[in-house]
C-alpha cells in the first residue's frame, strides 16, 4: 500500500524533491498553507545602510527565504565593497547563502541553539564585542538574539518578511496518511484549518501522523495539545524520512 505524504514546503523545493527520493514507496505531496510577504520596519534602513558601511562583524543567515529578500533589497542599493562572514543556521540557508556568493564560515545543524552554542566558541572581547546582522522572519523567537546579546554581541534583529495562511487549506491534506510539518507558523495554520485536533472523538475521520522537522515544530504542537508521531534527528529529507517511516511502517 502506498501511503501519501503531505509537506508544507512547495513541489519545486529541493526538501520535497528529495524527501520523494528518500521515500520512492510513499507519495510525497508539496503543499505550502502559508505564503510569505515582505515587511518594512523603522530599523530597515538603518541596518542596511550600516551593511553597508560594513560595520557588521556577521550576517546571520535562518532561511533560504531570508537570503531572497535581503538580495532583493540590496539589489535596490549601490553595491558592497565587501559582504561580512555569514554564519547559517543550517543546510539549506548555507546553501542559498553561498549560491548568493557570500562567504558562509560558520554553519550549525539546523538549529538556533547549536548556532548559538557555536557562537559561544566565538566569543568577542568584551572591550571590542561584534556587531551581527539578524535579518529573517517577524515571527522568530527571539532565543538566538538573546543568546547572542549574553555572549557579547551587538545583535540587530531585522525582519525582511513574515508569514500569512493562504486563503483555503490544500485538499491534500484531509486525505494525506502522514503530514510533515516544516515551521511552527505551517502548523498552527494547520490546526486552525481542522487538520489536526487536540481532542479527536470516535466519529471523526482518521487523523494524519503528525510528523515535525524538528524540535520547534514539536514544542508548538505540544503548545497545542497536538500528538506527534516522530519528530526528525536532523532537519532535512533524510532526517524527515527515517521519522516517517517509524510511523507509517507497520
Amino acid at each position: 500500500m502506498a501511503f501519501t505524504v503531505a509537506l508544507t514546503a512547495a513541489a519545486t523545493r529541493p526538501l520535497t524533491k528529495n524527501l520523494q527520493a528518500e521515500l520512492p514507496q510513499c507519495r510525497v505531496i508539496g503543499a505550502p498553507v502559508t505564503r510569505s510577504r515582505p515587511v518594512s520596519p523603522p530599523q530597515l534602513p538603518g541596518s542596511l545602510q550600516r551593511l553597508k558601511r560594513g560595520e557588521y562583524s556577521w550576517v546571520i543567515i535562518t532561511s533560504a527565504r531570508t537570503v531572497t529578500y535581503l538580495q532583493q533589497l540590496l539589489a535596490t542599493e549601490s553595491p558592497l565593497n565587501t559582504f561580512p562572514q555569514v554564519a547559517a543556521v543550517g543546510t539549506a540557508s548555507a546553501q542559498a547563502a553561498s549560491k548568493a556568493g557570500w562567504n558562509v564560515t560558520l554553519q550549525a545543524d539546523g538549529n538556533a541553539t547549536d548556532l548559538a552554542r557555536r557562537f559561544a566558541d566565538l566569543t568577542p572581547s568584551p572591550s571590542r564585542p561584534s556587531r551581527v546582522f539578524l535579518p529573517g522572519s517577524a515571527l522568530s523567537k527571539p532565543d538566538l538574539p538573546a543568546a547572542l546579546s549574553e555572549l557579547g554581541y551587538r545583535v540587530d534583529s531585522c525582519a525582511l518578511y513574515t508569514m500569512t495562511p493562504v486563503s483555503t487549506c490544500p485538499e491534500e491534506y484531509f486525505h494525506a496518511d502522514a503530514v510533515a510539518v516544516t515551521s511552527g507558523s505551517n502548523l498552527r495554520t494547520l490546526a486552525d484549518f481542522g487538520i489536526f485536533s487536540s481532542c479527536p472523538t470516535p466519529s471523526a475521520r482518521a487523523l494524519p501522523h503528525l510528523v515535525c522537522i524538528g524540535k520547534p515544530s514539536a514544542q508548538v504542537a505540544a503548545q497545542l495539545g497536538l500528538e506527534v508521531a516522530a519528530v526528525a534527528r536532523t532537519p532535512d529529507a533524510s532526517g524527515l524520512a527515517q521519522a516517517l517511516r517509524s510511523c507509517l511502517t507497520p
